[in-house]
């Protein structure tokens, strides 16, 4: 049994190896095929827990890249638990905060908040100093949505801070990328530019594609805002002349939207539409994207007004309009499937309560019956009583009153009076008085 599990962890292992090579050379699709085959192969055993969760965490990789938010989620939290159930809280925890980010791009920025502070209790717990700083970070735009800007910014500047401490250059361009944002979203558009600047440099530095790309995205949209149309679009052209666009889709649609919207402010709206008309092709052969598809149709419809094919921008605005109205739909659907979840939790949870408690109620009694069984059982037994005085001896050999051992072994209590025949023996001259008198009080 042994051999034939270390050879399907050898193959498996190989399989992996080969969907990430696909994957990194962009071929998505067979990259997903190879994950799945490789999990049902999983499936034979309970074992080779670790190899499940790495395919399982390429997988959310593979459907991130190709805006599938819902099925990557999926992936990283099997991912994530998988990891955790084998003691690899150093693997779990950064896929537990990349579920925190797609939960806030899926609009969920209340389950992102709580997954993203599980995540930072692991973090810290583990001394993850780095991770810690890098879940911040993806805290900071939740506070953000909250209007908590202050708040936000500190936390930015706390994990700036272990960044450099680190000389860590990835960490700290992504600490001033989200502080452009912040800025540009406060109105503080100058510093926001200026901040882009800086994460753009040190982004040239480490030529990460996707987040150069990201970079240049951003700062085109702070020096649009800053009404710096020209500018824009010389760094839009400059990041395009080297892009791979099969490569990033939605970093390469988002710098085409922003070209599109300073060749728009510049006046020349027949390039624009030329350049929505690309970034629309770049979507051909993905799913998902649908917050940029909309806002290219939005750009697309200006820039039709504005040569004059008024049939057309209208045409164009409904699409947008429709896709707006489906992508809300879509998000209300959601949060009602949500909280009927937590609902449906809730009253699992209420049950589970009731249940407890009838449990304790139930321990309680029968611990009692127990108690008194034991003191029916004291009571029942033979008792050793002195023939003359009438005393019982205990279980520690000590001759008590009896009335004191039965009240001591059970709930009886005594009260004292005279029989008859001891009032005739002891009253022998008022014994008929007293029968008499008892006799009334009985009757009464």
């Amino acid at each position: 049994m042994t051999a034939a599990i270390n050879r399907l962890q050898e193959i498996t292992s190989e399989m992996y190896l080969d969907a990430l090579k696909v994957y990194r050379k962009n071929d998505n699709s067979l990259a997903e095929t190879t994950c799945i085959k490789a999990l049902q192969m999983l499936k034979q055993t309970s074992g080779l827990v670790y190899e499940k969760a790495l395919i399982y965490r390429l997988l959310a990789n593979i459907f991130n890249k190709t805006g599938d938010y819902r099925k990557s989620l999926e992936n990283s939290h099997v991912s994530a638990e998988l990891f955790l159930s084998i003691g690899k809280i150093e693997k779990a925890v950064p896929v537990y905060s990349n579920c925190g980010v797609l939960l806030h791009y899926l609009g969920d920025h209340a389950g992102a908040y709580k997954i993203n502070l599980q995540a930072l209790e692991l973090a810290e717990k583990n001394g993850f100093e780095q991770e810690k700083a890098r879940i911040l970070l993806n805290i900071a735009p939740l506070l953000v949505a909250r209007k908590e800007h202050k708040e936000a910014l500190g936390k930015i500047a706390q994990a700036e801070a272990v960044f450099k401490k680190y000389s860590n250059k990835r960490g700290i361009a992504f600490s001033r990328s989200e502080t452009a944002e912040i800025n540009l979203e406060m109105g503080n558009i100058e510093e926001s530019i200026a901040n882009h600047k800086i994460a753009l440099e040190l982004r040239k530095e480490l030529g990460v594609e996707r987040e150069l790309l990201l970079s240049f995205s951003k700062l085109s949209s702070a020096l649009i805002k800053a009404n710096r149309p020209e500018e824009a679009i010389h760094l839009c052209r400059t990041a395009l002349e080297t892009a791979d666009e099969s490569r990033w889709p939605s970093s390469m649609a988002s710098l085409l939207l922003r070209l599109a919207e300073a060749l728009l402010e510049t006046g020349l709206p027949d390039e624009a539409i030329t350049t929505v008309r690309k970034a629309e092709k770049v979507f051909d052969l993905f799913e998902g994207f649908y917050e940029i598809r909309a806002q290219l149709k939005r750009v697309e419809s200006k820039a039709l007004r504005d040569t004059g094919e008024f049939e057309k921008a209208y045409s164009t605005l409904c699409e947008y309009l429709n896709m707006e109205e489906m992508r809300q739909g879509t998000r209300r659907t959601e949060i009602i499937s949500r909280l009927k979840i937590a609902m449906e939790i809730r009253a699992s949870q209420r049950e589970k309560e009731i249940i407890a408690k009838k449990n304790d109620e139930l321990t309680t009694t029968n611990n009692q019956l127990v108690q008194a069984m034991a003191r029916v059982k004291t009571l029942s037994g033979m008792l050793p009583i002195c023939a003359s005085c009438k005393r019982i001896r205990d279980d520690d050999g000590y001759w008590q009153q009896i009335e004191s051992y039965i009240s001591n072994h059970s709930n009886a209590e005594f009260s004292h009076g005279l029989c008859s025949d001891c009032v005739s023996k002891l009253y022998p001259e008022i014994a008929d008085e007293l029968h008499d008198t008892m006799q009334r009080n009985t009757l009464e």
